[in-house]
C-alpha cells in the first residue's frame, strides 16, 4: 500500500524523542517555548537523518568501489581473451571456403547486384565469423542476416554447406556465462535448415533466440523446431517477428509452445502479427512470469471491451515493461489501463505511442493514474513507477522518470506549483485536514517539505532553493505557526 503525504509526514513522529503528549499540553508555559522544542525536534531529526544517510552512503560508495574493481577486471580478462582468440584466428581456415560460390553463380541464377552483395555480406560472411568465434570460444552474440530489414535471402542449394557449418558450430558454444544470443533476419528456411538449426541449439546455452521477416518452407514444422530449440533451459527471450502466422491451428501451436515456456521464457516480442494472433497469446497463455511483452504493430484493438490488457496489468506480476504501440487502442482502453494503474506498483514501462485512437480522454485517465494533483493524499497514492515514454499530450512522457525519485519530486512539485501559480498551500492544506487536532501535522509537514528539498537539490534534479524558502515563509506567515503549535485549553465540559 502506498502511503499518504499527510499520514507519511505524521509517521515521522514514531522515530522522534520527544512525547507527542507534550505538544497537546495546553498548560505549557508559553508559545515560545513550544516553538524552541519544535524547532529542537526538527532539529534532531535532521541530524538523525544526516547520520544514517551517511552511513549508507559510505557502504554504497563501497560497493560502488567493489564492482567498478570487478568490471575493470572483467573487462581486462576479456581483452586478453580476446588478443589471443585473434591470434590463433590468424592461421585458422574456413573448411568450406572452397563452397563459397562467385558471383557469376548468382548472376547466372538473374539476381542483381544488391541481392549478390546481400548474400554475401550479410549472410556468407556472417555465417563464416560466427563459426569462426564460436569455435575460438569468443563469441556472444550470432547475427545472419540483414538486421533492419532488406532483401530476404533465398534458400538456394549453395548456401546448405553453410547452414550445415554454422550447425555444427553450435556444439562449440560456452556452456558457462551469460549464453549466446542468436537472431536470423530476413533469410528463407527450409524444412531442413529449420531442423538443422533448432536440433543443434537444443540444450546449448543460448539466452536469447530472434526470427525477424523470415520466410519459412513450412510453418507448422517451422513452430515445431522452435519448440525443440527453446529446450535449452537458459532461454529467456524469444523473439518472432514480422512473421505472419497464417494458419489458426499452426497460432495455436505456437501458443502452446508459449505455455509449454511459460516458466523459463521471461521476454517475448511478439509484433508484426496481428490482431488475432496477439489475441490468442492473450487468451491462451499465463503471462504472468513474463518481465518483458511487446505487441507492438499488430493492429489490435478493443474497443474497450475487453479486460485482459487492464487484468494483465493490474495483476501487479512481474510486468517490468509492456509495449503496445502501433496498434489501434482508443480512449476506452486508455481509461481501463489506467484504472488497472492504480493498483500495480512493478510495471516500470508501458509504450502506447502510435495509438491514434487514444485521444484527450484517455490521456486525462492515463495522466490521473499516474499525476493525480487533486489534493496531495490523491498524488500520494497515485502510481510512481510506470512511465510512458514518447508520450507528450499532458507532459506524460517526463512522469515517472526519475526511479526512485518520481514520488518525493511529485509531491514537492505540487507544493511549488502551488505556492507559484495556485491559491498557496495554506488554504489547499486546511481543506484537506479539516480535522482539529491536524494542526499537530504542521512541524511534520514543514520537515518533510525540508526533506524533500534536501534530496532533490542533492540529485541531478535540481529547483531553485527560493521554492523552498517561499513555502516556508507562506507557511508561517498564512498559518501563524506559533499558534498552531498549541492547543487552547478546551473548557470543561
Amino acid at each position: 500500500m502506498r502511503r499518504s503525504f499527510i499520514k507519511g509526514a505524521a509517521a515521522s513522529a514514531a522515530y522522534a524523542p520527544p512525547d507527542d503528549a507534550d505538544y497537546a499540553d495546553a498548560s505549557s508555559p508559553s508559545r515560545e517555548s513550544m516553538l524552541r522544542q519544535a524547532l529542537d525536534r526538527i532539529d534532531l531529526l535532521e541530524r538523525k537523518h544526516d547520520g544514517l544517510r551517511a552511513l549508507t552512503d559510505c557502504k554504497i560508495e563501497a560497493l560502488r568501489h567493489d564492482i567498478d574493481t570487478l568490471k575493470e577486471e572483467n573487462v581486462a580478462l576479456k581483452w586478453s581473451i580476446r588478443q589471443l582468440a585473434s591470434r590463433v584466428q590468424l592461421d585458422w581456415e574456413y573448411q568450406e571456403g572452397d563452397s563459397i560460390q562467385p558471383d557469376e553463380y548468382w548472376q547466372g541464377k538473374g539476381f542483381d547486384d544488391d541481392y549478390i552483395t546481400n548474400v554475401d555480406s550479410y549472410c556468407i560472411k556472417r555465417v563464416v565469423s560466427a563459426v569462426s568465434h564460436l569455435e575460438h570460444g569468443v563469441c556472444d552474440t550470432i547475427t545472419i542476416g540483414r538486421p533492419n530489414g532488406g532483401v530476404v535471402v533465398l534458400d538456394d542449394d549453395a548456401l546448405a554447406p553453410h547452414w550445415t557449418m554454422l550447425s555444427q558450430a553450435f556444439w562449440h558454444i560456452n556452456p558457462h556465462g551469460k549464453g549466446v544470443s542468436i537472431f536470423f533476419n530476413c533469410i528463407q528456411m527450409s524444412e531442413g535448415v529449420m531442423r538443422e538449426i533448432c536440433r543443434r541449439l537444443c540444450h546449448r546455452n543460448i539466452n536469447g533466440i530472434t526470427f525477424h521477416n523470415n520466410h519459412f518452407a513450412n510453418m507448422r514444422d517451422a513452430i515445431d523446431q522452435l519448440d525443440a530449440a527453446l529446450k535449452s533451459s537458459k532461454v529467456k527471450s524469444l523473439e518472432w517477428s514480422a512473421n505472419p502466422i497464417e494458419s489458426p491451428d499452426d497460432m495455436a501451436l505456437f501458443t502452446q509452445l508459449l505455455s509449454h515456456r511459460k516458466t523459463i521464457l521471461d521476454k517475448l516480442y511478439f509484433s508484426q502479427n496481428s490482431h488475432e494472433n496477439t489475441w490468442m497469446i492473450l487468451n491462451g497463455v499465463d503471462l504472468k512470469a513474463f518481465k518483458l511483452l511487446s505487441f507492438s504493430e499488430n493492429n489490435l484493438q478493443t474497443n474497450g471491451r475487453e479486460d485482459i490488457l487492464p487484468d494483465l496489468i493490474a495483476a501487479n506480476s512481474q510486468l517490468e515493461s509492456l509495449d503496445l504501440s502501433s496498434n489501434r487502442l482508443g480512449d476506452n482502453d486508455a481509461i481501463l489501463i489506467g484504472n488497472a494503474l492504480r493498483v500495480n506498483t512493478r510495471l516500470k514501462k508501458l509504450i502506447l505511442t502510435k495509438n491514434n485512437n487514444i485521444q484527450e480522454r484517455g490521456m486525462s485517465a492515463l495522466l490521473r493514474a499516474v499525476n493525480d494533483t487533486s489534493t496531495l493524499n490523491t498524488l500520494s497514492d497515485s502510481n510512481h513507477s510506470c512511465h510512458f515514454p514518447g508520450i507528450f499530450m499532458y507532459g506524460l512522457g517526463l512522469i515517472n522518470s526519475r526511479g526512485q525519485m518520481n514520488r518525493i519530486y511529485k509531491l514537492f512539485r505540487l507544493m511549488v506549483d502551488r505556492y507559484r501559480f495556485g491559491e498557496g498551500n495554506v488554504q489547499c492544506l486546511n481543506e484537506e485536514m479539516k480535522d482539529e487536532e491536524s494542526v499537530l501535522l504542521a512541524p511534520y509537514i514543514m520537515e518533510s517539505i525540508y526533506r524533500r528539498h534536501k534530496v532533490i537539490i542533492e540529485s541531478k534534479y535540481q529547483m531553485r532553493t527560493h521554492f523552498c524558502l517561499g513555502i516556508f515563509y507562506e507557511l508561517v506567515k498564512d498559518w501563524r505557526l506559533p499558534e498552531l503549535l498549541v492547543f487552547r485549553e478546551r473548557e470543561p465540559s
